[in-house]
């Protein structure tokens, strides 16, 4: 298939605000793309070369694809910098550049998906001494052979910048309208959450429909994780959960997913990030505990020498490391909390109720410092509830988590089986709030050329509200690194599926999700989450790249912790 048939797909959705149309175009555009190309359209769709799992990147910042654009079009880099700078998004930059290239023929070779597919797979790969300047030549080989249009969008991929605005459930509904209908788009979803590649998942759907009901958990391809919703009181979540509940430590630490395969341990983290490079040790205690062929969940955490739990900043240190890692290893001990199993005996577990699965994940293995079961209570009394949340919060727990003694584990959905239940949600707020940046506003004084405030919004199944509107919590280097990552999501218009009544000086791709704490909810005129709410004198505690825009917090738990 043509990529100028890709690329004119992607001009249209980037014109509309629209889900259902998107969708639709979606649709038309998997009709269009031959079998064998299925995959790479469906990736190539979220400006990515493979599920989140796979880790693949190009590994090129705007400042190479600026290079790589002077050289594929004949401007002069000084010029092409100064157009960046006003404009913000290298994809325009490159169209205008390509558009006014002086060299004659743009076509040497046809441009297709499968050669684009090949050529960034290979972009990829490429490591070493010379690597960026190969990297260079072969993107602009692409350019050269591409239309303008072809180039907005080759060199937002390049960056990891696509700037369409919606996510992997979009390509769902696409997918049920392409190949089923859409009143079969749950059946496409639940086989989503058990197998997230999308790509994968496109293939299937065009061969046999049908066949996506049959989906189960495959070790060594993590599954969408299960979320809680939000209670301020044991008698309320014994209400919710029939009367009776098992209550679970809910530690400060990263949740992590561990595939036992026969080749190895497996680390995934709750965006799905392959995260065993960063955590060997975790890895090999797990390996030492428990048999392979097994699917397990739990917490890890940062503990020090006497046994203390240590708070989620600590083991933060290790994400994302690539240098220095053998003295972190060292200086940060972890060790794991397993709270469940998902896959054992040769088959997925996610229908068995909670209490069965909790059995099976206890004679699984022998506890020990390193690898143990979550501190858990089954009660029906509410007081019992109450003082086993005393003791997880004296032991360095954010609170506990609630589960239904029949509940089964409904990957990539949110539900009252599991309750988060911390000490108060009512006026002060003391649980905190994981927001998405969608706008920023201009900072003055002291915060002069940084993004003195920004507007935060919370998550609907449709697109996000606004929440509030943040600007304290901030040290000077908060907000230079928040200027760092916001700067090149920066975008002309609000993002697919805000509703919005403040509006910005600046619209942000809505990415970056940050934990911020306030006093209280309100109702409000201006915010539209949940149709009026907001969080009044709210204030920045951290960055969650842990977290991604699907798992922020929702409008209706901002509404339910606004109600109770």
């Amino acid at each position: 298939m043509d990529y100028g048939r890709l690329t004119a797909a992607y001009a249209a959705m980037e014109q509309t605000r629209s889900r259902l149309e998107i969708a639709s175009l979606l649709a038309e555009l998997f009709h269009d793309t031959p079998p064998e190309e299925l995959a790479a359209v469906a990736h190539l769709c979220l400006g990515q070369l493979g599920p989140a799992y796979d880790s693949r990147e190009i590994g090129l910042s705007d400042k190479s694809v600026l290079r790589t654009l002077a050289l594929a079009s004949g401007a002069a880099l000084a010029e092409l910098q100064v157009t960046y700078a006003e404009a913000g998004d290298i994809g325009l930059v490159a169209e205008e550049a390509l558009a006014t290239k002086a060299q004659q023929p743009l076509f040497e070779a046809p441009l297709t998906v499968s050669r684009v597919w090949k050529r960034l797979h290979t972009l990829s790969r490429e490591t070493g001494t010379g690597s960026q300047e190969r990297k260079f030549r072969a993107l602009a080989e692409l350019l050269h052979d591409g239309t303008p249009q072809d180039a907005r969008y080759l060199c937002r991929t390049a960056v990891g910048k696509l700037r369409l605005g919606f996510s992997q459930m979009l390509l769902v509904d696409g997918l049920a309208e392409a190949f089923g209908s859409r009143e079969e788009r749950g059946m496409v979803e639940a086989a989503y959450n058990r197998h997230p590649d999308i790509g994968w998942l496109a293939q299937r759907a065009a061969a046999d429909f049908g066949s996506l009901d049959a989906v189960r958990v495959e070790p060594g391809i993590p599954l969408r994780p299960m979320l809680g919703e939000r209670l301020s009181s044991a008698e309320a979540v014994l209400e919710k959960q029939g009367g009776e509940a098992c209550f679970e430590w809910k530690y400060d630490g990263l949740r992590v997913q561990a595939h036992l395969l026969p080749g190895g341990t497996r680390l995934f983290s709750r965006s799905l990030e392959d995260l065993t490079p960063q955590f060997p040790d975790v890895a090999e205690a797990l390996e030492q505990a428990l048999p392979a062929g097994v699917i397990v969940e739990g917490e890890a955490l940062a503990i020090d020498e006497a046994g203390n739990l240590l708070p989620f900043q600590v083991i933060a240190r290790r994400r994302g490391r690539k240098h220095g890692l053998a003295e972190k290893l060292k200086e940060i001990p972890v060790g794991v909390r397993l709270f469940d199993v998902l896959y054992a005996d040769g088959q997925e577990t996610l229908d068995t109720p909670f209490v069965t699965r909790r059995e099976q994940l206890e004679a699984l293995f022998t506890p020990s410092d390193r690898v143990a079961c979550t501190t858990l209570l089954r009660t029906a009394d509410e007081g019992e509830a109450e003082q086993f949340l005393l003791d997880a919060l004296e032991s360095g727990c954010e609170g506990l988590m609630a589960k239904a003694l029949d509940g089964g584990y409904r990957a990539g959905a949110r539900g009252w089986q599991w309750i988060k239940y911390k000490p108060d949600y009512r006026s002060d707020l003391a649980d905190t709030i994981d927001a998405v940046v969608v706008g920023g506003f201009h900072g003055r004084g002291r915060r002069g050329g940084f993004w003195g405030a920004l507007l935060m919004a919370t998550r609907t199944p449709t697109g996000f509200e606004t929440v509030c509107k943040l600007g304290s919590g901030f040290s000077d280097e908060d907000l230079a690194a928040l200027k760092a990552r916001l700067d090149p999501l920066r975008r002309s218009e609000p993002p697919l599926g805000l509703e919005w009544n403040l509006e910005p000086d600046a619209w942000f791709e809505p990415e970056l999700v940050l934990e911020l704490l306030g006093a209280e909810i309100s109702r409000s005129p201006i915010h539209t989450c949940g149709g009026g709410y907001a969080v009044r004198f709210p204030r920045y505690k951290r960055q969650r790249d842990d977290k991604t825009p699907e798992t922020a917090t929702g409008s209706d738990e901002v509404v339910a912790m606004f109600k109770q």
